[in-house]
């Protein structure tokens, strides 16, 4: 997102029905950003969103499974939440939404495929019994995203045959990690589902069982977003602890599908392609120097982290916000003193992929883009109301407390996002869009070294 530049150089809906309006002193809401604590608790009214909230800081909406379980009792349908337990727990091994488990699937059938569609794209998923529950599996990057691409909304979950699934109110992520693993476990989500006594569903692999090598699989899917279900024939090409190599030519799109065997268990979800960086006389010729495919073993994941839809695209808003600061952050370096010192010229130049300016302008919404374009109003509002150029010596401690400020900011906006506890997808990105953020922030603060 940023290469072309650095080279270069609370939801509000509308009360919806009349609940019990009780106060609290204070409630806990737990999230993939840690847990937010709000005070002298009012209730307002529910919203599509969540329950609305007067407290100490303001107004919010908030889970419901916040409030306590006496009032969600009284107040909220069972099927719509359940009371919270506290922190996630990454142990947690089944859904907490018992789910009356449909009869195994010996043969194919289109009831058991999903369609998901998010405002970032398109991806597969499919329904599986595990531990007496129903499931809908399916990748975390196909509910998520990624960095330039974080999801803001869930838009459909459908199954091959047109039936919409509800969007969850709680889903869950996969608690395994292993960092030395890339495109590992961590990719992986599910949220409980009900089906109507006719449906039928997957059933995994065997946990204990090696995948054999050679054995002929199917992957099915929504190959490149088409909403058309699709049939990829091949065979297990490798295996590992955590996936297996299949030769079956998976696409985007098909993230999330099952690769079933030939007796219909699921063997893998369709995960990642990988093309080889490395060609050389070893691997020409070969599948080594092409694209290689890869599924993980679904049935390998025996953490999961509970976490309700709102809070993730909560989390997933944040972080796509730094993402963007940091984008804003590599504009502000390109800031001048005007001719006359009367304040900053803000360039319409353009950098790699981007205007300055508009950057800027645009990122004013966001954190760290709000101090950025403030300060910069802020200084021209009091350097350019004087009619003739203001000596050095005037501007100078000007200038220097706008570089000062903006570091200020974006060092806390850091640690903020380093220290706080996320699901392990979510988690693997922070080093990455930290560095993004040290890199441009160093170059920031070498630019203000003209101002002290």
């Amino acid at each position: 997102m940023l290469a072309g530049l650095v080279s270069c150089m609370t939801l509000l809906g509308t009360a919806t029905s009349a609940i019990a309006l009780d106060s609290f002193d204070k409630i806990e809401v737990h999230s993939a950003f840690g847990v937010k604590e709000y005070r002298n608790v009012k209730v307002m009214g529910m919203t599509d969103k969540g329950v609305k909230i007067v407290h100490d800081g303001g107004i919010a909406v908030v889970p419901a499974d916040a409030l306590p379980q006496s009032w969600n009792a009284k107040n909220v349908p069972p099927e719509a939440t359940k009371p919270s337990s506290g922190k996630p727990d990454e142990g947690t091994d089944a859904a907490d939404t018992v789910v009356k488990p449909a009869a195994v699937l010996k043969q194919f059938d289109p009831r058991c495929l999903v369609f998901i569609k998010t405002d970032k794209g398109s991806g597969s998923g499919f329904i599986a019994t595990v531990n007496g529950k129903s499931y809908v599996y399916t990748n975390a990057h196909v509910i998520c995203g990624g960095p330039g691409g974080f999801t803001s909304k869930l838009v459909s979950v459908k199954t091959g045959t047109g039936r919409t699934i509800p969007i969850p109110y709680r889903l869950e992520l996969s608690a395994v990690y292993d960092p030395s693993a890339p495109h590992g476990l961590e990719d992986m989500a599910r949220f409980p589902v009900a089906l109507k006594d006719d449906e039928v569903a997957y059933e995994f692999a065997d946990e204990n069982a090696v995948p054999e090598m050679g054995g002929r699989v199917t992957a099915f899917g929504n190959s490149l977003g088409g909403d058309v279900l699709t049939k990829l024939e091949g065979q297990i090409l490798a295996t590992g602890i955590d996936r297996i190599e299949v030769s079956c030519e998976i696409v985007p799109g098909n993230s999330g599908g099952p690769v079933v065997d030939e007796k219909n268990r699921v063997v893998g979800i369709s995960t990642y392609a990988d093309i080889a960086e490395k060609r050389d006389i070893w691997t020409s010729g070969t599948r080594f120097g092409q694209v290689r495919r890869f599924a993980l073993r679904p049935e390998k994941v025996t953490k999961w982290r509970p976490i309700t839809y709102l809070a993730l695209i909560d989390g997933l808003k944040q972080l796509t916000a730094f993402d963007r600061d940091t984008l804003s952050l590599a504009a502000a370096c390109f800031v001048n003193p005007k001719p006359n010192r009367g304040g900053f010229d803000v360039p319409t130049v353009q950098k790699g992929n981007y205007v300055v300016r508009q950057i800027i302008v645009d990122g004013s919404t966001s954190t760290l883009g709000a101090v950025i374009a403030g300060g910069i109003a802020r200084v021209n509002q009091r350097l350019g109301a004087g009619k003739s150029t203001i000596s050095i010596a005037g501007v100078t401690p000007v200038f220097a407390q706008f570089f000062a400020d903006v570091a200020a900011a974006s060092e806390s906006q850091s640690n903020s996002v380093s220290t706080t506890d996320r699901a392990p997808f979510l988690k693997q990105f922070i080093p990455q869009l930290l560095q993004e953020r040290l890199d441009v922030h160093e170059e920031f603060v070498r630019q203000s070294a003209r101002f002290r």
